[in-house]
Order: structure tokens, then C-alpha cells, then sequence
């Protein structure tokens, strides 16, 4: 048992059948999943070029090379992707393409729980799940904000993290059995298993951090530095393999710049730099900071006390030395990447938990009536805030005044519609965490993250039940789209093309999809054969050479900073005319 630790006050408070809690934990799991995976389009910035790769293996069958609106996509490896079309073409036609492929998220997060609660037996050496330092190690994770927001997307980030806790399950059995001295093959099957599952979903990075890592507890714990321990850590090598292996070569075999474009220019390039201004993204020296002040709280708060309590006094032990190390490296080398985001963090939320669990017991009950408290006020005032702005939001337009402030966000002239399935389920959302309150106390030490968790989920379930019409008016393109393709549809000859110039790697795809017109990018060219060309502002646009009449301009409602503009060749008649006209 980790130091400081103390047993449950009360085991009778969960003291329930197991079909009833496994009932419970199943309605929890899909009021935490659901919201926000269902009835809207793809959404900038990370799921529309995902969508768009996920869409061209649907429409084209060419599941090797990653393609986003025609054009190679070599940023991230397929595994997500692949996983999307089988769900996608599975769930149609009950659901869109859009909605099916986003399914795909409900799965690999089902896998990551599932394996976060494993690694929580471990830590806390429980054998039921049922159990308050289990369920509220479970809470912390999927109550971190990052969690809640990009659990729910559609991109490969998703498939990173449950790669990255099935790894970090089999490391950590892998060390405990040594402690044990029982070391079993299924411990380096999960942890290879998982890190080629990380390797093909996003890249080198996270299994290079997670070879260091084993490096790190090969030293830090004593029974690791075994030719028993290497041995299992060779065997997880071997698992990984194919990962590494398969698709790559397919890859380079397929053509060697793209694979260079990918292993060069993706990997090494986004982190030394020499490829920032080619692909994008950068770093401004705070977005780890800003991430672990807000992205990842609780967990880094909760690991900073657990560690100044004196949990740094136990970095000999497997519990202690895989995520502090796991933690160190993954920091250590973002910070000094030339490309950062905060959504990078994702996979140290989990080790950061691992960590900071142990801080819970050690905290005084003041705290966690006071952490209790806090969620039920803050949480309790935004859902109370969001209910009160979609009343209003279903509200005649000359009553919107009163919700001026989300204008800076979504478009006020939207008129929410009633929906009944989604007032439904906001109205169970709410009743739930309100009898959850009552309970609360049972918790003992763990109130407060209980709490936290309730108030988080009940926040993003409502928003994304209540105002999901209103967000996907104000940032999907299927709208601006579909007014071009409603416009475009009479005028459009079967032998047409579509030129593009400054057309984003999110905007492409969508035209694509809502039109059905697959852009064909100029790239600093000055002539085109296409009949029509869409532009994209801002940026420097310039027409290219030939006579061109203003055809349709559109923007999401709402969108200042982006205007889409397209254009149709002029004839020399209408040219004419046109002069004619305008003398």
C-alpha cells in the first residue's frame, strides 16, 4: 500500500451487487462519452483534416498512404484512421460518415479506462474495481479537462492515449513482477502492444519517451536491474515490432518521399525545428506551463503534493519511478521541441494521476470538503448558466441580447431548436448529479474528486447536448458548403475542375465532402486549366491569369478572419458584356 495511504472508512458504502454496479459505472461511462460524438459535422482545427483523410479511404479504397482532399497527409500513421472507416462504413446508413468515424473515439476510450482501471488495482493493490481509491483514481483521470474536451474528438490523439495506458499497464506489471519475482510474458505483450499502438498512431515520439522510461526504471528499481527484467523489455521490443515495421516499409516501397516526409520531416523535423515553416505549429516556451496550470488539473497539482509529501522518497519503487520518469522525459523534450501544443500533454495525464493519487489520503478533511464544495458552486453555476442560454438561445432573436457574451464565440442570429432527445437526456444529466450530492460524503477523503468529476462531466454533457445545433452552426462547414453547392449545381459541367489557392488543409476536405468537388491547388502557379477557382482569405490570394467573375462568397456565421471566395471563368462575351456594364 503507498505510503500515507489508509483503508476505505467505509466498504459498505459501495456495497452493492455487482450487476448493479456495473449498471451504474455503464450509465456514468456513456453520460462522461457520449455528449459531443454524435449529429454534428467535422469540426475545426483537428477533426476536419482528420475526417478528410478518413474520407478519401472511404471514397477511394487507398488505405496506405494517409490523403487529405487529394493530397498526401503524412503528419500522423493510419492505425485511427483505419479504425474509422471500419466504423464509419459499419454504422452507415443509421449513422453519418462523420458521426460513425467519430465512434471510433468511444472505443479507444473504452479500451483506456478499462486499462486506467487496471493500473489503479495495481497502484493501490486492490483486487475489486469497486472500490473508492480504484473509481476515484478513474474520476481524476477522465475529470482533467483535457480529457473531458479532446476525449470526444475525432483524430488520432485519442488512439495515442489508450496506446499510451495499455503501455504503461504492461511496463508497470513488468517491474512489479520483478519486485514480485514473477515475471509473466502478458506484462511485455501489453506494454509492446501498446507502444506500437502509439507508434502508429502519432508517431516516434511517444515510444521513444517510453524506451527511455523502461531505461529509467531499469535503473531506479532495484529488482529491475535483472537480466529478467531486460528480458521481458526485449520481448515487449519484439511485439512492437510489426508497428514499426509493416506499414512503413509498405510506405517507403510506395514511394520513398513520402515516407521521408513522414519519418524526416514529421518526426525529426517538427523537433528540431527545420521543418516548422514547411508543415506549420510551433512553440512559445509557455505552452507546457499553461497546460499543466490548466489542461492537466488535477493530476499535476495532485503529483506536486504527493511528491513535496515525501513521495520522492520512493522513486525505488515501480508505482513511483515509471510515471515520475514517464513525466520528467516527456516534459523535458516537449519543452525543448520546436513544435508544442497543449494537446501534446495528453499522454502525462495518466502518469501525473499515478502520481498524484497518493496525495489524497495525506490531505486533511477540510481540504476535500472544501474541493467538494468548490466543484458543486463552480460546475453547479455553469450548468445553470448553460441552461439559462439555451432557453434564451430558443428564444425569438430580439430576446438574444440578454446572451450578447457567447457572441464572441457562436453566432447570435442562430435560433436553437428544440430537440427532444437532448432536452431529455440534459434533464437525466442533471437529475443524476444532483442526487449524486447527497452521496458525496460517503466518499470520505475522495469527495472532493468525485465532486470535480461530477461537476465537469454534468458541465460538458449539457453544453453538448443543449447547444450542440448552435456549435455546429457556428463551426462545421456544412453550411457554407452546402450554400455553394446549392448555388453551384446548375451552373457545374460534368468535365469541370476546381482550382484552389491559399485552401487550407481543413478547408480542402470539407469542400470535398458537403460538394463533392475535389480542389486542385494551384501552388504558386499563375495558370490554370480549371473553369472555376475558390480562394481562401486571408493571406495573399491572387487570382490566376485569365478573365474571372465573382460566382458565390461565403463564411461560417460568425468567422471574421476567414472568407471563401469563389470565381468562374469568364467568357470573351461576358467579358464584354461585363465592361460594358460596369462603363
Amino acid at each position: 500500500m503507498p505510503s500515507g495511504a489508509t483503508p476505505l472508512h467505509s466498504r459498505s458504502t459501495f456495497a452493492v451487487s455487482q450487476t448493479t454496479g456495473w449498471l451504474l459505472l455503464a450509465v456514468i461511462a456513456c453520460i462522461w462519452l457520449l455528449p459531443g460524438i454524435f449529429d454534428h459535422g467535422p469540426w475545426k482545427q483537428d477533426e476536419t483534416y482528420s475526417f478528410g483523410v478518413i474520407h478519401n479511404m472511404l471514397v477511394t479504397g487507398d488505405y496506405l498512404v494517409p490523403t487529405n482532399a487529394g493530397q498526401p497527409f503524412m503528419e500522423k500513421p493510419p492505425l485511427y484512421y483505419w479504425t474509422a472507416v471500419v466504423f464509419a462504413k459499419a454504422l452507415y446508413p443509421w449513422l453519418s460518415y462523420a458521426d460513425g468515424a467519430r465512434v471510433t473515439s468511444v472505443f479507444y476510450m473504452l479500451i483506456t479506462l478499462i486499462f486506467v482501471a487496471l493500473i489503479a488495482k495495481e497502484v493501490w493493490r486492490e483486487n475489486d474495481i469497486f472500490n473508492l481509491r480504484v473509481l476515484g483514481t478513474l474520476a481524476l483521470f477522465a475529470g482533467s479537462p483535457g480529457m473531458v474536451k479532446h476525449a470526444h474528438d475525432m483524430f488520432t490523439d485519442v488512439a495515442l492515449v489508450c496506446g499510451g495506458a495499455i503501455a504503461l499497464y504492461g511496463l508497470l506489471k513488468i517491474a512489479i513482477n520483478e519486485q514480485e519475482g514473477k515475471p509473466q510474458l502478458s506484462a511485455a505483450v501489453w506494454f509492446g502492444l501498446g507502444v506500437g499502438i502509439t507508434e502508429m498512431t502519432k508517431g516516434l515520439f511517444v515510444p521513444l519517451t517510453y524506451a527511455a522510461t523502461a531505461m529509467c526504471v531499469g535503473v531506479l528499481v532495484r529488482q529491475c536491474r535483472s537480466l529478467s527484467y531486460w528480458r521481458m523489455v526485449g520481448i515487449a521490443v519484439l511485439v512492437s515490432l510489426p508497428f514499426f515495421l509493416i506499414w512503413p516499409a509498405l510506405l517507403a516501397q510506395h514511394s520513398v518521399p513520402l515516407f521521408m516526409e513522414w519519418f524526416w520531416d514529421n518526426n525529426v523535423g517538427r523537433f528540431f525545428g527545420f521543418s516548422v515553416a514547411k508543415l506549420g505549429s510551433d512553440n512559445d516556451s509557455t505552452v507546457i506551463f499553461r497546460a499543466l496550470s490548466g489542461f492537466a488539473l488535477p493530476g499535476s497539482a495532485l503529483a506536486l503534493l504527493a511528491l513535496a509529501a515525501g513521495d520522492w522518497r520512493r522513486i525505488g519503487t515501480p508505482r513511483v519511478a515509471l510515471p515520475l520518469s514517464f513525466c520528467a522525459i516527456s516534459i523535458a523534450v516537449l519543452q525543448s521541441s520546436a513544435t508544442a501544443r497543449q494537446l501534446y500533454l495528453l499522454p502525462v495525464l495518466l502518469p501525473l494521476i499515478m502520481l498524484g493519487t497518493s496525495a489524497i489520503p495525506r490531505l486533511p478533511n477540510w481540504f476535500h470538503v472544501l474541493w467538494d464544495w468548490f466543484s458543486r458552486v463552480l460546475f453547479g453555476l455553469v450548468s445553470a448558466v448553460v441552461w439559462a442560454t439555451y432557453v434564451v438561445s430558443t428564444m425569438p432573436f430580439e430576446y438574444h441580447h440578454w446572451i450578447t457574451y457567447f457572441g464572441r464565440w457562436l453566432p447570435l442570429g442562430f435560433i436553437t431548436p428544440i430537440q427532444p432527445l437532448a432536452l431529455t437526456g440534459a434533464i437525466i444529466m442533471s437529475g443524476v448529479w444532483l442526487l449524486s450530492l447527497r452521496h458525496l460524503k460517503l466518499a470520505a477523503k475522495w469527495r472532493g474528486a468525485f465532486s470535480w468529476f461530477g461537476g465537469i462531466t454534468l458541465m460538458w454533457g449539457l453544453t453538448y447536448t443543449l447547444l450542440m445545433p448552435w456549435g455546429d452552426y457556428a463551426k462545421s462547414y456544412e453550411y457554407t458548403y452546402g450554400e455553394l453547392r446549392e448555388k453551384i449545381t446548375h451552373a457545374w459541367q460534368p468535365n469541370d475542375c476546381m482550382a484552389s489557392v491559399n485552401l487550407g488543409e481543413s478547408e480542402a476536405p470539407m469542400l470535398f465532402y458537403y460538394t463533392r468537388i475535389m480542389h486542385q491547388p494551384i501552388d504558386g502557379l499563375s495558370k490554370t486549366q480549371c473553369n472555376w477557382v475558390i480562394l481562401q482569405t486571408p493571406g495573399e490570394t491572387p487570382l490566376p491569369d485569365g478573365t474571372w467573375q465573382l460566382f458565390w462568397e461565403g463564411r461560417r456565421d460568425g468567422d471574421e478572419d476567414q472568407l471563401l471566395k469563389v470565381y468562374k471563368r469568364s467568357s470573351a462575351a461576358e467579358s464584354t458584356s461585363a465592361q460594358t456594364a460596369a462603363k
